[in-house]
């Protein structure tokens, strides 16, 4: 069956794995036939919907919870002049505001794509709720008593037409010079201060870091890169990220948690060599190497030792390279996951 479904989620840009996320599910269930939407409290991203042709609507006062009974209120109205059949939210606050309405026959649809720690006793009430790593699964049956009958084990995806047309699985690094690329948000969680400290600990060669991201951390980055000479190039966000990695020797992610991150599999489509702290729903994806180096979360020392393994040791950064890259194809693109969701959406209707 083809639904009519509105997307909740706050903040759509260009900066977040959340946002990405959206969007892909908004193209490709676009394109299987469903008529889909989006509603959001700021609309940065809106050329990627304009390019699809999918309606959007910026409501402000959604991010204002002095405004929840105005943001109900409105969003009824949406659900109701549209026809919505499914509700999806992708944030435990805009999941709120759905099942606040009343008096509208829709479903809800509820993505956990984080691992967080307050329990607030309205959250994960949605009719089904996807857990994108078994981690998130786990919190939410322990920590959260969601009963397993409604959890869909779906993972985080990307989006197979970014192939590179040519895919160069190795760019090899000069002698003089080796480059390494990541993105996220400027957060405690993704850690970046370990990927700086790393950097410096490495004088054996010149390393170079793209760093693209925005956010309350960025200040202590730019510090730190000052203090210890770094040679750093720091952009914000963007909606083609396919140069920064054509440039990249290896893409490291030094986070502290991360449930299942979309970067992480963006470097597998690119086939480029990855680098990821131990943390959460990495080690689901990365079997050191096999398909990529994991280093212990918060340890500098053993991040710089692993960028050196994969500098020094081209076979290993070709072959981890290959391996993830076949298993992202296999298993974490839109041809596998956007099936598993119209699954979900049909066991709903």
């Amino acid at each position: 069956m083809k639904y009519r479904i509105l997307h909740l989620t706050p903040d759509f840009g260009y900066g977040d794995g959340r946002s990405y996320y959206v969007y892909l599910l908004l193209k490709y269930l676009k394109r299987s036939g469903h008529n889909v939407f989006l509603c959001s409290n700021s609309v940065t991203a809106s050329e990627r919907l304009e390019d699809l042709s999918i309606p959007f609507f910026s409501l402000p006062s959604l991010s204002k919870k002095t405004s929840f009974l105005s943001s109900v209120s409105s969003l009824a109205g949406l659900i109701k002049s549209n026809r919505i059949d499914i509700v999806h939210s992708h944030h435990r606050y805009y999941e709120l505001l759905a099942n606040s309405v009343v008096g509208e026959n829709f479903r809800t649809v509820f993505t956990a794509l984080s691992l967080v720690d307050k329990r607030f006793f309205v959250e994960y009430k949605s009719d089904r709720i996807i857990a994108v790593s078994n981690v998130v699964q786990k919190m939410l049956i322990e920590k959260f008593i969601v009963s397993n009958r409604k959890i869909f084990l779906i993972p985080n995806f990307v989006d197979s037409e970014e192939l590179p047309a040519i895919n160069e699985t190795v760019k090899p690094g000069s002698d003089k010079h080796f480059t390494l690329f990541s993105a996220g948000r400027f957060h405690k969680e993704k850690d970046y201060a370990t990927l700086l400290n790393a950097m410096a600990l490495i004088d054996e060669f010149k390393i170079k870091l793209i760093l693209a991201g925005e956010g309350e951390e960025k200040e202590l980055y730019e510090k730190i890169i000052k203090e210890k000479s770094l040679d750093v190039e720091m952009f914000v966000p963007q909606k083609d990220l396919s140069e920064y990695f054509r440039r990249a020797d290896v893409c490291v992610l030094s986070s502290l948690r991360d449930p299942l991150p979309g970067f992480m599999l963006q470097s597998g489509l690119q086939s480029k060599p990855f680098i990821g702290s131990d943390a959460d729903g990495i080690p689901e994806v990365i079997i050191n190497n096999v398909n990529g180096l994991l280093f212990r979360k918060k340890n500098s020392q053993e991040l710089a030792d692993k960028i050196r393994l994969f500098r020094n040791d081209k076979t290993l950064a070709y072959n981890c390279a290959v391996n993830l890259n076949q298993l992202v194809l296999k298993k974490y693109t839109e041809q596998t996951v956007i099936t598993e969701i119209e699954n979900l959406y049909d066991s709903l209707m």
